[in-house]
């Protein structure tokens, strides 16, 4: 704004007013004044610096009436661009004499004429326009009052033509986008005046319900609500439809399950409440669909017993907590409080997909719903009746279904669980107690879980529950005293099986859930060193040398010589059962060398192999770990004996070991699931037997990793959701193959649909599937795959509807999950400790209860203890992915109103910004350059709404409301410009 001195101001405003005088005097016209105004005010000099709008209206309104003459002036000036919208506005707001009818009047019927016409023609008007709007409503509702208060003392006819003048104008502001919009702005800006609107508003009701001889027209009530409640989704919805099908949670608890079982209970709320955010979904589709998912898959683990343990732990334990972590956040109750009247909803709706609950049931043995819901009523989510009414419903339809034959748990799926959970319970009660008394009880049972299923349905149950940790942490120490007693002099052999046993659990453990799951970071117990020193575990390989190093040569020769002999046995020598699993490798490196030399038979081998394992079966657990590490770096032509060696432990037990050896059988079972998993992991059999679990750390197929992520898609569009078998394959290629690669094809099979609800659900599943890492994925998206289709010319071509507008939706997506795992990783991080014998069961049984909040977000998550939305902080490397992304915007978004591929992408990503993060729009939008939104509405003018642009900015901010003005004027006017 050009800074004007006061003296030449007054003079040149004393100059203005002294023409107007002459121009009414001489009865100039418009147009003459038009003349003569430029002898006063040069080219491109505006009149609001000397109140022109001013001047002219004090002139006017002189007298009883309005000059209408004067008036015509000011009409002219508005017209020539002399004065700006906002200045008339604002002055016409400062007129107070309401004693004036006939003036008010004028005044009413000029602004009539040019109110759809308002706008701003330049940056200085920008700011000051949104509250001129808010001064004409004031003013509008202060005629309104005044003359309310005057009917029908006064003039009835008059008063009554104010009133519908006032009532007209009032209501074609608020039916104007633009002019509620600047509202709402000036909302923002000054909320002391909006106060002010509102008082008024209520004066203006209280006195219409007092006056009954006046008929209010009918405009006037929806037009006063709407002006006192101006919420942006109100006055501004995105209008956005919920989509009919979601194809994203079942892959989302699925690929969750897979990664991470024990995911605390916060961690897994913020990313459904992530979902329910994106999707705009209310609370009761969320659980349905929740509970649809994981019924799904729970259907697809039927067939392999230990799957089937972990999604019946998940669904029937685990699930349950969850809906009432969520409820207790934001969920509502009936008004008696009776029940959680989202989830009553949820189970209506899942009630209507009946062959989905057939199968579930027929293949579980078991009524799924009720055994849903049980659980919830001892949460008070559900009531007693409640269970009833679902109870009747879904009764009459189980009777009448045929149980199949049970292929994983033998039985009532639901039976195992519940009889697991208060076995885990006596399990960790027992260890923590004192071994002396304890040891031999312990052992048997932990026979009799090993020799039945149960083991199968324990550690799920503790996985899901939260508890392995604290199971394993117990399990060492029991593991540690049983190695000190079994090392005493003239111990009994039971004691080297105590150990022996509970090695063998522990490493069946790390196994199937990998080292960071169980073991602590600083553990230094025996059975925690020898895994970091020696164990493969998740396709973390060690060097035999490695291995070697921990030997010593002397215990070697000893353990060699009485292995040797023909009656194998260490009780007259000082080995310990732990010096035996370190030096066993050294030992069946020898006896390897020694048959690859022809020094001994393979005769000799299979009898020194079979006294190792009778002795202790975790002794061919720790000779398999160094020959499967020897097997994993030699040529092919050399790793036929060590792999026929790893064989020979795997040979099923004689009746004479069976016979004779305490508890053989259970331990034998557990040794060669072990040793197995360790051989199909560095030689994989080329047709893997069904229950083998492949490991999802590598490739176990020959198959082309390209043909094997093509193969899992094919069969994603075959049955329309991600089977669980699928999420293995899916997490090797991503752990092979690295996040560039994996990224860039899914993004290739996705853009290759042609039909919207296709792509809809390649998004979703994609999004499932990111989540195995879902902060690399999003920066692999952002920084390497995205660019290749902005920039590369032949790649640029698939930006076109819809492939453009899903590629835009799955890279938002994907930006608001990252955002939410940093968030909860930051909590997590915060919030952890370790697990030890002082902990309480009870208190880990049961979920904190969390402050209830009334609404659907997930902000009482993470800022309960006050922290406000403006403390999320995006971290890195989302924030510099980010600051690229907006660079690229800034190049390609179309300059000189251009429009292109790119700018259609990046106004569709702006779009779903808005639309998927709600609240959190502005979290992602903050650091993006601002000359990118008006480029754009340059560029596609009938793509943009106010409601799109209110919400690109932090209108809590200076800064962000001038930007919000300013992108709102410039829509204005290019939707203002003649065709």
């Amino acid at each position: 704004m050009v800074k004007m001195d006061a003296s030449k101001m007054t003079s040149k405003t004393s100059s203005l007013k002294a023409l107007i005088l002459k121009a009414w005097r001489e009865r100039w016209t418009d147009i003459q004044w038009g003349i003569n105004i430029k002898t006063i005010l040069p080219r491109g000099v505006s009149g609001d610096l000397y109140n022109l709008a001013d001047c002219i209206l004090q002139q006017a309104m002189v007298g009883c009436g309005a000059n209408q003459l004067v008036i015509s002036y000011l009409k002219h000036s508005l017209a020539s661009h002399l004065v700006s919208y906002a200045a008339v506005l604002q002055r016409i707001a400062k007129f107070d004499a309401f004693h004036k009818p006939h003036c008010i009047l004028s005044l009413l019927e000029f602004l009539e004429g040019f109110l759809d016409s308002i706008t701003c023609r330049s940056k200085m008007e920008e700011e000051i326009l949104a509250f001129a709007v808010s001064s004409i409503i004031l003013w509008l509702l202060q005629v309104y009052h005044y003359s309310l208060s005057k009917y029908p003392s006064s003039n009835p006819i008059q008063s009554q033509e104010l009133l519908e003048k006032s009532t007209t104008l009032l209501n074609s502001i608020v039916h104007s986008d633009f002019l509620l919009s600047m509202f709402y702005l000036a909302k923002q800006n000054d909320p002391d005046e909006f106060n002010e609107v509102t008082k008024k508003c209520q004066e203006i009701t209280a006195f219409m319900m007092m006056n009954t001889q006046f008929k209010a027209p009918v405009t006037i009530h929806d037009t006063l609500q709407k002006i006192c409640n101006m919420d942006i989704d109100k006055i501004a919805p995105l209008n956005t439809k919920p989509e009919t099908v979601t194809h994203c949670l079942q892959a989302l608890i699925a690929v969750n399950v897979l990664a991470n079982p024990s995911a605390d209970m916060q961690q897994l709320a913020s990313q459904l409440m992530m979902i329910q955010r994106i999707k705009s979904y209310p609370l009761s589709r969320l659980y349905c669909e929740l509970i649809r998912a994981c019924f799904i898959s729970l259907n697809d683990a039927s067939k392999d017993a230990s799957k089937q343990a972990l999604w019946a732990a998940f669904t029937f334990l685990k699930l349950p907590q969850v809906i009432n972590y969520l409820h207790n956040t934001c969920g509502t109750t009936n008004k008696d409080g009776d029940y959680s009247v989202e989830v009553v909803e949820a189970f209506e709706k899942l009630l209507q997909g009946t062959p989905l609950l057939d199968v579930v049931d027929a293949k579980n043995s078991c009524n799924s719903v009720v055994s849903l819901l049980e659980p919830l009523v001892k949460l008070n989510v559900i009531s007693e009746t409640q269970l009833a009414y679902f109870n009747q419903k879904r009764e009459s339809k189980d009777i009448k279904l045929q149980k199949l034959e049970p292929t994983g748990l033998q039985g009532s799926v639901l039976s195992f669980i519940t009889r697991a959970e208060p076995t885990l319970a006596g399990m960790l009660k027992t260890m923590g107690g004192d071994f002396h008394k304890t040891q031999d009880s312990l052992y048997v049972m932990l026979c009799q879980i090993v020799g039945g299923t149960t083991l199968d349905t324990i550690l799920p149950v503790a996985t899901v529950e939260g508890k392995l940790k604290l199971f394993v942490s117990r399990l060492i120490k029991f593991n540690e005293f049983a190695l000190l007693t079994a090392s005493e002099k003239g111990a009994s052999q039971s004691k080297v099986y105590i150990f022996d046993l509970s090695f063998l659990i522990l490493c069946s453990i790390v196994q199937d859930y990998g080292v960071d799951a169980v073991l602590e970071e600083n553990g230094d117990s025996f059975f925690e060193q020898w895994v970091r020193d020696c164990m493969v575990h998740k396709g973390v390989h060690k060097s035999p040398e490695q291995i070697l190093q921990k030997c010593d040569l002397q215990l070697m020769d000893i353990f060699i010589h009485h292995l040797s002999a023909p009656d194998f046995d260490f009780k007259n020598t000082n080995l310990k059962p732990h010096d035996l699993c370190t030096n066993v490798c050294g030992v069946i490196k020898e006896i390897l060398f020694a048959w690859e030399q022809g020094s001994i038979s393979s005769a000799d081998v299979k009898r020194m192999l079979d006294s190792l394992r009778q002795k202790m079966t975790s002794l061919a657990v720790c000779a398999s770990v160094w020959l499967c590490s020897y097997i994993n770096v030699v040529h092919q032509d050399a790793y036929i004996k060590p792999l026929n060696m790893v064989q020979m432990f795997l040979s099923p037990p004689s009746e004479v070991e069976l016979a004779q050896i305490d508890n053989f059988k259970e331990r034998a079972i557990l040794m060669c699931q072990i040793v197995r998993k360790m051989q199909y992991d560095i030689h994989p059999p080329l047709v893997p037997k069904s229950k083998v679990v492949p490991f999802t750390h590598c490739i176990v197929s020959k198959q082309p990793i390209l043909e094997q992520l093509q193969s899992v898609w094919e069969d994603i569009k075959t049955r329309g959701y991600l089977h669980i078998d699928a999420t293995q394959i899916v997490e090797s290629l991503l752990n092979t193959a690295g996040p560039v690669w994996f990224v860039t094809n899914l993004i290739k099979e996705m853009l290759k649909f042609r039909y919207q609800d296709d792509l809809d659900r390649s998004v979703d599943i994609i999004l499932a599937m990111f989540h195995l890492d879902i902060e690399k994925c999003t920066e692999a998206l952002l920084l390497h795959v995205l660019p290749q289709y902005l920039y590369n010319a032949k790649l640029c071509d698939e930006l076109v509807e819809p492939q453009s507008a899903i590629l835009a939706k799955l890279c938002v997506y994907s930006i608001y999950a990252s955002l939410e795992h940093s968030i909860s990783n930051r909590v997590n991080i915060s919030r952890k400790r370790r697990h030890d014998d002082s902990e309480d069961l009870d208190t880990m049984a049961t979920s904190s209860k969390v402050r209830r909040m009334n609404d659907n977000t997930s902000d009482s998550l993470y800022y309960s203890q006050g922290q406000s939305m403006s403390g999320i902080v995006i971290k890195e490397p989302l924030q510099s992915a980010l600051d690229v992304l907006y660079k690229s915007f800034s190049q390609l978004a179309g300059k000189n109103g251009d429009v292109t591929p790119q700018t259609q992408f990046i106004f569709e990503f702006m779009v779903y910004v808005v639309q998927c993060g709600q609240e959190r729009a502005q979290v992602v939008l903050q650091k993006m350059p601002s000359e990118i939104i008006p480029t754009l509405i340059k560029a596609l003018p009938d793509n943009f709404n106010v409601g799109l642009i209110l919400r690109l900015y932090d209108l809590s901010t200076s800064y962000g409301r001038k930007d919000t003005a300013r992108d709102l004027c410039l829509l204005r006017n290019m939707r203002l410009r003649p065709e």
